[in-house]
């Protein structure tokens, strides 16, 4: 029997097992040689459960399947052969795979594999459509209404493998010029099939402006109708009025000027006059400004919160090869890395396994910067994360993983041929996330809710990419300075870096209430502001204090009369939030006339820097002997307030005044 490489044990050629079946089935004294030929032309062979067998297919259909079979195999997810067999069993008599009728299929053998058989037919006969679309020359993109499952398109730049669900129907775009434009767009880029609905959406739009004003004929557009497209897009609102979110607008607005552009550049849109077509400059949609929406760092109690539950963290079954014990050791060292370094999810999970080198006994993280297109950045760690890091990959050194896998610190579970990326995606850890942060019983906020007690915290805000603006507001509150943060977050500009960590403007106004009220003069008497508006209005920052004098509020603290001599200086109106730079001042103050006495200095140079020492000092023991007379709540409070402002501060960006003229000897 064709298959079957059991042993013969009987004279008619056949192994146990088969000579046992054709006893039950047939009488043998009656059964001649060709009865018997028959029998074993329609027998398969004896197969395990990992095994199936096309052998009682017809010809064409053997073909067929053994072809969508392969194509089938490297894509997600992996094949069941318990689904194949009863495939298998469902399509005997049929003529072709491409031509077999789906109910009659599906449907023939019970309900229990419904579903599955579905979708493995439906599969198995995309594949065949596509060859035969190929084989025979056909071009899936012809008309106004695509099949999907024909123009093997991607979803989306995270799902690399093919959309199969659906059509693309181009027939809302009125403007016949503008619907050839976009389909020439779309044969030329095979852009994701997200991104192809996307400009869809905006063409779509487009042609309601148009047409609503008239302006249906392509030979009569100008800049000011490009202008009113844009406008239309900036503003797009859902079926209940309210507006797309910005992401979504500048979405469309770009896929919009591609399509354009594309048209200009191939030719399409020669009837068009020039003017209408994207500017030099960028369209965007501008974020509406919103002063009291809060950063999106998450608070340092919750994540404090996160550590104490960090064991629950992590796939609780196995993938592949990984175990689910090592799985979750690969999701919480993730998690780690993500906490402490402050990278993006992405660039986290595609780190190298020699990605720590020390350099003069300092650890540093390598790691690709994929976002901007920078690779092998490096970023000082602390010996804690390199701690972490090297953890695991003295256990990485341990799994069985394919050899695909080798180079990365974080392989996938689950390897397919041509869709996976070798390490596991931003997407996998955001999952992982989420049904983290659903198992734990209880996360607490900062804020108090009516009956005192803490308030739940929420739950959406703790995502892989808040541990990012966390680290960026860690470091803000330790005064570290923007420019040097802006290195940390590998950003190009500081703007960007800004954006990061921000102080609500209810939340700065608290932080004045709290600490206007302890404000000192240059004598070290109380100087109290009476209320926020005064604190803003009448004074301004200097680097150890506030300022009140007229001109150099209206200078914004660049116009100093008597050359930042503050301690001197009746304006002068210093508050607990600059203590720090105050003592810090006056440790400088004291190392420089230590070196005017060693190289000689002038006493009235010496004696300047003592008085000022002096005042500057008495300024600060008085803040601190008023900060003594607090209670432990009110200290608490005005010192969480001054690092609220400091931080507030140390955002700011420093003016730099660049002197053209050349001075010569």
């Amino acid at each position: 029997m064709a298959g079957c490489d059991r042993e013969r044990v009987y004279r008619r050629g056949l192994c146990w097992f088969h000579d046992n079946r054709l006893r039950r089935q047939h009488h043998l004294g009656s059964l001649s040689a060709e009865d018997l030929a028959a029998w074993v032309a329609g027998e398969i062979p004896r197969i395990g459960a990992h095994q199936f067998s096309l052998a009682p297919l017809s010809e064409l259909v053997r073909f067929e399947f053994l072809y969508a079979l392969q194509r089938r195999d490297e894509t997600p997810p992996p094949l069941d052969p318990l689904q194949v067999r009863i495939l298998v069993s469902r399509l005997v008599g049929a003529s072709s795979l491409r031509h077999a009728d789906p109910e009659a299929i599906c449907e023939s053998g019970g309900v229990q594999y419904n579903s599955a058989i579905k979708g493995l037919f439906r599969d198995l006969r995309r594949y065949v459509e596509r060859a035969w679309v190929a084989y025979t020359g056909t071009d899936p993109c012809l008309g106004d209404v695509w099949e999907v499952a024909l123009l093997d398109l991607c979803s989306n730049g995270s799902r690399r493998w093919p959309a199969v669900e659906g059509v693309v129907d181009f027939r809302p775009i009125e403007l016949p010029w503008l619907r050839e434009v976009i389909k020439e767009w779309a044969r030329a880029t095979r852009p994701y099939l997200q991104r192809l609905r996307e400009a869809l959406r905006a063409c779509r739009v487009a042609c309601e402006v148009l047409v609503a004003g008239g302006r249906s004929d392509p030979t009569c557009l100008g800049a000011g109708d490009f202008a009113r497209v844009v406008d239309a897009i900036s503003g797009h609102r859902r079926d209940d009025g309210t507006l797309y979110s910005t992401t979504h607008r500048n979405l469309l607005l770009s896929s919009f000027c591609e399509v354009i552009e594309h048209g200009r550049t191939s030719g399409q849109m020669a009837e068009v006059p020039d003017p209408f077509r994207p500017a030099k400059r960028r369209h965007r949609v501008a974020a509406d400004a919103n002063e009291d929406q809060l950063g999106k760092a998450l608070p340092e109690s919750v994540i404090r919160q996160l550590d104490g539950h960090l064991h629950l963290l992590g796939p609780s079954g196995r993938f592949g090869s990984l175990s689910a014990t090592d799985l979750k050791e690969m999701h919480q060292s993730i998690y780690r890395i993500l906490r402490d370094t402050g990278r993006r999810p992405g660039e986290v999970v595609s780190l190298k396994v020699d990605c720590v080198e020390v350099i003069d006994g300092q650890h540093n993280l390598i790691y690709d910067n994929h976002k901007a297109g920078r690779l092998r950045r490096r970023l000082p760690i602390t010996s804690d994360t390199a701690e972490v890091v090297l953890a695991w990959q003295r256990r990485r050194g341990q799994l069985l993983t394919p050899p695909a896998t080798s180079q990365w610190l974080f392989p996938s579970p689950v390897l397919r041929s041509h869709q996976s990326l070798g390490h596991l995606t931003a997407s996998c850890i955001g999952v992982a996330f989420r049904a983290w942060v659903r198992q734990i019983p209880k996360i607490d906020s900062e804020l108090l809710g009516r009956d005192g007690t803490p308030s739940p915290f929420e739950r959406s805000l703790i995502t892989p990419y808040a541990l990012r603006h966390s680290y960026a507001q860690r470091h803000a509150d330790a005064g570290v300075p923007v420019d040097v943060l802006k290195e940390l977050l590998d950003h190009i500009a500081v703007q960007t870096t800004m954006g990061y960590y921000s102080i609500s403007l209810k939340r700065k106004q608290q932080a004045i209430r709290a600490v206007g009220s302890l404000a000192l003069d240059a004598r070290g008497n109380p100087a109290p502001f009476a209320d926020v508006l005064a604190y803003e209005r009448a004074s301004v920052s200097v680097p150890f204090g506030n300022c009140t004098e007229p001109s150099n509020v209206n200078a914004g603290g660049g116009h100093c009369p008597i050359r930042f001599q503050c301690a001197g200086c009746g304006f002068y109106r210093p508050d607990p939030s600059y203590l720090p730079a105050l003592e810090g001042h006056v440790a400088s103050l004291r190392a420089d006339r230590e070196t005017a006495r060693a190289i000689g200095a002038a006493d009235y140079v010496i004696a300047n820097m003592s008085a000022e020492i002096e005042a500057f000092g008495r300024v600060a023991e008085q803040m601190h002997r008023r900060l003594g007379q607090l209670d432990p709540d009110e200290r608490a409070e005005v010192e969480q307030s001054s690092a609220l402002l400091r931080r507030t501060r140390a955002a700011r960006r420093i003016p730099l005044v660049v002197n053209s003229t050349r001075q010569t000897a």
